[in-house]
């Protein structure tokens, strides 16, 4: 509690600073960790004319990203500096242009990205991912994945009724602690999540802002 009170008399004593570089960042910063991050405007959104998603890493600003490929159902987001962020129904199996990269996840058969079907029931999955910088190849992850409660959330002032789905990890060989949280909607698609994609990066929160549609 004191901590959270000091925090909001020195983003007071920033907002003074705001226009300045270094103090207008120092302040956004302070904003995130007592509001937490802004959602994009459907302003800025509308002014895209791609299918797009609101993403951020951990308690980061919030930017829009946009999709540039779609292969074999493989889709390739990409943001304004560059990082490469590629989905399978929604799921994060690719990451790159950080430190520490996600080359690949080589998923559990049985996984809802793969099935496409979401369990009623918890499943016990094993996938195997490979990362660069530190390398580590097809890494056994064994997480178990179930539906915890429903949802209604707000998404561009849109309600939407979700159910919320977790995947935990629990054994891996480098004790590896992780818990993906995923709000899926009534098509059964994942229109929010946060995810985890390597032990040394902090979560990636994806949120659906235009949806992709697929052409015939």
């Amino acid at each position: 509690m004191k901590i959270r009170i000091l925090l909001i008399y020195v983003l007071i004593f920033f907002v003074g600073c705001a226009n300045d570089s270094v103090y207008s960042e120092l302040y956004r910063n302070l904003t995130n960790l007592i509001k937490g991050p802004q959602n994009i405007s459907k302003e800025v959104i509308d002014k895209v004319p791609y299918a797009s998603m609101q993403a951020r890493l951990g308690n980061s600003n919030n930017s829009l990203i946009v999709l540039e490929e779609d292969r074999n159902d493989i889709l390739k987001w990409t943001t304004s500096n560059y990082v490469k962020i590629y989905t399978q129904n929604g799921f994060v199996i690719r990451l790159t242009g950080l430190g520490n990269e996600l080359q690949r996840i080589d998923l559990d058969r049985n996984h809802p990205a793969i099935s496409a079907k979401f369990p009623e029931n918890k499943i016990n999955l094993t996938s195997f991912y490979s990362f660069e910088n530190p390398q580590l190849f097809r890494l056994p992850v064994k997480t178990v994945f179930y539906h915890e409660k429903n949802e209604e959330i707000i998404i561009l002032g849109k309600k939407i009724q979700t159910k919320v789905y977790y995947e935990k990890s629990i054994e891996n060989l480098i004790s590896w602690k992780f818990e993906n949280k995923y709000w899926v909607n009534e098509d059964n698609e994942i229109v929010q999540s946060v995810q985890y994609f390597s032990p040394k990066n902090p979560p990636i929160h994806l949120r659906t802002t235009k949806k992709y549609k697929k052409p015939i």
